[in-house]
């Protein structure tokens, strides 16, 4: 019984150390906009920080499997970011600057500060926080390839370190990163993970924070017809269509489908929508009408997921994970067409 009761007070203690940290602290997600496999799409990174102490380093690790492209020319511009901030006499400033590939060589002694056992990277990109066209503060981000030691652990690793706000008035609350075309996806089936480990200017030392996003590969979605002829065959015809949405072949539950119709596949038209609910199925009945193709496409967002799947990184096992997020994906069904009559 004593047994029992501590374990359970322990479990109380863990779920609540967990509320905490969820509900305070900075987070990070990563999304591609591309669900297919080998795509050098856009990367999108998201960091937030509602947390009582400003952030001090965010280190992002791709997970094995994606590639980076880190030779762009000098100067050349790669993405953008936009943000917001506090300063000292504003409670919220938006922000904004294109992202620019830099010479590693010229940021050598900013690198010993962040990154002080490498100063000179793979790659560096840089970006001048703009404020109505006037700067504001800058951000650095030092990228390197993993070492073949840590391959197995991740295949990128982005750094940026962020000034004291006490020093500079300047804090970073939110920012959103667009990577054009750096990144590139897996281009076999499996589950990846996006790891972020975010440490903060605590007044009182502590442990690292650590956000996760899970992309699984390949997303697919079906779709099947069958006719519905409720008063024989001179009555009206409806049409159930119905599919599953899968990524990695598991069901994903709560995600919207919208679902085509129209006389030829190049003029479909939008029918309804359909909720997936228990293994990724999802089902509706409309009139048939005049249409003869039909298809099924759907944009999931990112999704909150729960902290009970976050994994241990063995790069820094003392993080306490704090946000897992589920990777936004796109999918498209193969028309379903009606024979003519």
């Amino acid at each position: 019984m004593i047994k029992s009761t501590i374990l359970a007070l322990s479990s109380l203690a863990a779920l609540a150390l967990a509320a905490v940290a969820s509900a305070a602290g900075p987070t990070l997600s990563v999304a591609a906009t591309s669900s297919s496999y080998s795509a050098a799409a856009s990367t999108i990174i998201r960091f937030a920080d509602d947390g009582s102490d400003p952030t001090a380093s965010i280190d992002v690790y791709a997970p094995p499997g994606y590639a980076a492209d880190l030779n762009q020319p000098f100067g050349s511009t790669i993405g953008r970011i936009d943000a917001h901030a506090t300063t000292a006499t504003t409670p919220d400033v938006r922000l904004a600057g294109p992202i620019k590939n830099g010479d590693p060589l010229a940021y050598v002694d900013a690198a010993a500060t962040c990154t002080p056992d490498r100063t000179v990277h793979d790659a560096v990109w840089t970006t001048t926080l703009n404020a109505a066209g006037a700067p504001l503060g800058h951000l650095t981000v030092f990228v390197d390839r993993a070492p073949s030691s840590d391959a197995a652990d991740y295949s990128v690793r982005l750094r940026a370190c962020f000034d004291d706000p006490a020093m500079t008035g300047l804090r970073l609350t939110r920012a959103t990163l667009t990577l054009n075309a750096v990144f590139t996806n897996p281009g076999t089936a499996g589950e990846y993970r996006w790891t972020t480990i975010l440490r903060t200017l605590a007044t009182v030392p502590a442990l690292p924070l650590e956000s996760q996003t899970i992309v699984r590969l390949p997303p697919r979605l079906t779709l099947a017809r069958k006719l519905i002829r409720p008063n024989g065959s001179h009555g009206r015809t409806f049409i159930r269509l119905s599919g599953a949405v899968t990524e990695q072949g598991r069901g994903v539950t709560g995600v919207r489908a919208e679902v085509l119709g129209g006389q030829r596949a190049s003029a479909l038209r939008r029918l309804t929508y359909a909720t997936s609910f228990e293994g990724g199925q999802f089902a509706v009945v409309a009139p048939l009408r005049s249409n003869t193709v039909f298809k099924a496409r759907i944009s999931a967002p990112l999704r909150a997921g729960p902290l009970s799947r976050c994994e241990l990184f063995k790069l820094q096992p003392d993080a306490i994970c704090s946000s897992l997020t589920l990777a936004p994906f796109t999918a498209e069904s193969p028309s379903v067409t009606l024979p003519r009559r």
